[in-house]
């Protein structure tokens, strides 16, 4: 496979190494002259329609995203039966070396990386991927720090997560969802709970599932809890290890809602870090999911048994109190249905909210390609449902578009635009009308609109216009009566025409092989780019005929005579040799139809004249 080039561009140089569905090998784009990942699906599952869908479904998952923090996908191709990825070069190491090399990592360090991983699922969340294979493999750190998710081999759209997967179960069995582990559907926190594994990996060293089996390692999965990791790192800070605990919840309910609040948590407690070098320090924000020390509570000093008794009566009351009134009112305040407010403007929904009778609260905004900025992309509880007066209505609100910068492609080849544009987020629309450009080739962009360096819409179209290459002139066409094919194609290319139509026909003026009239006739006036058809000779050609040549002496010295001819067979010597002195020469020449007959006298001609001649007399005088 070594040295294989795939679609005339991309050389496969050395192997990487390679998954259970792929192989991977290090190549060179030689149009771009830059560094390539090439991942072929093995040879095995290449017959397998079933894997090569999925083997495809990766490229259009990778496709769609474009972050700092995610391996983009430049090509994606078919060749002699290969089935082919095309993805950036990233030169580093995966975290599972740099695990396997140094861990426990350094709170810092493993925290920025985990926030890094969490940047890039939150731009793949939020253009409905799910990963579900999150594990040190898969992530991948460049020389400079900078975190690389890769291999969305079995991504799926987040409209498709409603579906169970009945198919083999995909993933490392230690980084598994307990509902990935169920063959049930999964979302966007069974990424959150891998990652919950990858941070335990990170800081102790160890997953916090093992066993002798994968089915082993399912099982605690799903019936055991993880082992605290400060029992194996003690000088883990408590907030850490809530973080990590609640990424690993066997509920997904009870994990993290999104990448971005697992991210926000692990920032806050980085910028702890930063301020406290001894890494004791409380997360504001998380440290009140845990209770009191121990010791702390031990040193409160105890309440008097009398005190203990007001303070239960006292707060019976209040609850009396509060469970009366809560009771009371849910049975007054009635029920109402939802309204639809999805597409609506943030200010209409609430106020339509409000008019039901229910308060809207915003849960979130963020970017979406299809609903305009401002307006609700969905609400929750949904249109529709009967639920009491005054619950809350938590929407999602748009963004808009993510914006993005268009490239510039003008210079480049219609594919090498549309793999730029595609891989920038745009749509690519080719201009049906042609331009002639002096200075651009024949099917290279001549402009493009909207111009490069705007901001446009993520998922909008550039419409790109392609050149026909310089406008043809008028020229005279040249003169290939005589020659060869061969030399009639280069004189046409040398002018810009093309050859037309070739025939043949018999020709006692002209040998086999020689062009013998043409269309336009020589020196017509005919536009660059247009064919002129060719007549070439079938022979025989003409026949051979002598002519003899008489040259008279001019006086007592000896003299080098030279005869040449020029006829239907070309230009040649027929005569070299000495003219004694006082000498009458006399030279049979032979030549081939119409020509012309040149006589030279010690290197100057003498005699100049056509043939047939019989007999040509060059008298003395020059």
């Amino acid at each position: 496979m070594i040295g294989k080039i795939l679609d005339g561009r991309y050389e496969i140089k050395e192997a990487l190494g390679g998954g259970g569905m792929a192989l991977v090998y290090r190549g060179q784009d030689r149009l771009l002259n830059r560094s390539v990942t090439i991942k072929i699906l093995r040879e095995q599952f290449a017959s397998d329609h079933n894997f090569v869908a999925r083997f495809q479904q990766e490229a259009q998952a990778v496709a769609r995203l474009s972050h700092p923090n995610v391996v983009s996908i430049y090509d994606v191709g078919q060749e002699e039966g290969l089935h082919y990825l095309v993805m950036e070069y990233v030169e580093g190491n995966s975290l599972k070396e740099v695990i396997d090399g140094k861990a426990p990592l350094p709170f810092r360090e493993a925290v920025d990386i985990a926030v890094q991983i969490c940047e890039a699922l939150e731009h793949a969340h939020e253009n409905g991927v799910i990963h579900r294979d999150i594990k040190p493999h898969n992530i991948l750190i460049t020389k400079q720090g900078r975190v690389k998710v890769t291999d969305f081999g079995i991504a799926q759209a987040v409209s498709e997560a409603t579906m169970p997967y009945t198919g083999t179960l995909m993933g490392s069995v230690h980084y598994l969802a307990p509902e990935q582990a169920r063959g049930e559907a999964t979302g966007i926190t069974a990424d959150l709970y891998s990652l919950g594994v990858v941070l335990y990996e990170m800081l102790t060293g160890q997953v916090p599932f093992n066993g002798d089996t994968p089915l082993a390692v399912v099982l605690k999965h799903l019936q055991e809890e993880p082992r605290p990791p400060q029992e194996l790192n003690p000088d883990l800070p408590p907030a850490l290890e809530r973080i990590i605990l609640r990424c690993l919840s066997k509920d997904p309910a009870r994990r993290y809602p999104s990448a971005a609040s697992l991210r926000a948590d692990l920032q806050a407690l980085r910028n702890v870090l930063l301020e406290d070098n001894s890494a004791t320090r409380e997360l504001p924000k998380v440290a009140a999911l845990a209770a009191d020390p121990p010791d702390e509570r031990r040193d409160k000093r105890r309440p008097r048994i009398w005190a203990w008794s007001l303070l239960a009566v006292f707060f019976l009351a209040l609850a009396a109190a509060g469970l009366w009134t809560g009771f009371r009112y849910y049975l007054v305040v009635g029920d109402t249905v939802v309204p639809a407010v999805e597409g609506l403007t943030e200010a209409e929904a609430l106020n339509r909210l409000a008019a039901a009778g229910l308060k809207g609260e915003v849960a979130e905004r963020r970017n979406d390609r299809d609903v305009p900025r401002g307006c609700v992309i969905s609400q929750t509880p949904e249109a529709g449902e009967r639920v009491k007066r005054s619950r809350p209505v938590m929407l999602v609100v748009s963004l808009g578009p993510r914006m993005q910068e268009v490239p510039n492609v003008v210079g480049d080849s219609e594919r090498e635009a549309r793999t730029k544009l595609q891989n920038a987020q745009f749509k690519v629309i080719i201009s049906p009308n042609e331009v002639y450009h002096p200075t651009i080739a024949a099917g290279s962009v001549v402009s493009q609109e909207p111009p490069a360096g705007s901001l446009q819409p993520e998922g909008s179209s550039v419409r790109i216009t392609l050149s026909k290459g310089p406008e043809p002139k008028l020229i005279s066409a040249p003169d290939l009566i005589g020659k060869t094919l061969t030399d009639a194609q280069q004189t046409l290319r040398e002018n810009k025409l093309e050859q037309g139509a070739v025939t043949y026909q018999r020709s006692e003026e002209y040998f086999s092989g020689l062009i013998i009239d043409q269309d336009p006739r020589p020196g017509a006036r005919i536009l660059q780019g247009s064919a002129v058809n060719l007549v070439i000779s079938q022979g025989p050609g003409p026949a051979r005929q002598e002519a003899a040549v008489l040259i008279e002496p001019t006086d007592d010295q000896e003299h080098h005579i030279r005869i040449v001819v020029i006829d239907a067979k070309g230009t040649r010597e027929e005569f070299n040799g000495v003219q004694e002195p006082g000498q009458k020469l006399v030279a049979v020449v032979p030549y081939y139809g119409k020509g012309t007959l040149q006589v030279f006298r010690d290197g100057q001609m003498i005699f100049e004249g056509p043939v047939p001649a019989r007999n040509i007399t060059v008298d003395g005088e020059d």
